[in-house]
């Protein structure tokens, strides 16, 4: 079973914490007008991106290798992998056209669970990625479907436990299929 490693986020999240206590009111703000704690909230993200990414990965090339055994030695594998230009972060479009590469048309359907609608947990992705592709494009105001978005404590913790619960079933789900 493949492992969403959170312990890196779980303690930038305490960091955060610590920093401002996660208390009522805004942060602080600080020299450049961001609010204090902002570069540790975006870290986050960052960082669960990239561990998404990898999981991500990790389950397509065990769901690979059940749909296509040629592919079970590290030479064939990385041949093929090589191949897979344009795979990159994980929003929902991306996971689903990599897994049509070993046709699969959709991995997400029927994927869902308590609180978290098949449409939510497509959006949840999808969000995130936004939030990345915004930080990693170097944007001081964040933009999530054209609308500014203030990135919380509280919405780090969110994507936090969206990503454990999307890895708790992501691999068996699309193992299923």
């Amino acid at each position: 079973m493949v492992d969403l490693n959170l312990t890196y986020v779980d303690e930038l999240i305490n960091v955060r914490h610590v920093l401002h206590g996660g208390a009522r009111g805004a942060p602080k703000k600080v020299e450049d007008g961001s609010r204090e704690g902002a570069s540790i909230n975006r870290s986050c993200v960052v960082m669960m991106s990239a561990l998404l990414q990898a999981y991500v990965q990790d389950v397509f090339k065990i769901c690979a290798i059940q749909a296509l055994p040629t592919l079970n030695t590290d030479a064939v594998w990385a041949a093929y992998w090589k191949q897979m230009k344009g795979w990159g972060n994980p929003s929902a479009d991306n996971i689903k056209t990599l897994f049509l590469k070993i046709g699969v048309s959709d991995v997400f359907d029927g994927l869902s669970w308590r609180n978290c609608p098949n449409t939510t947990v497509r959006s949840r992705l999808n969000q995130l990625n936004h939030v990345r592709n915004s930080i990693a494009h170097g944007a001081t105001v964040l933009r999530v479907n054209d609308a500014d978005y203030a990135l919380t404590l509280v919405k780090i913790k969110t994507f936090r436990n969206y990503a454990e619960q999307f890895a708790d079933r992501f691999e068996q789900h699309a193992l299923g299929i």
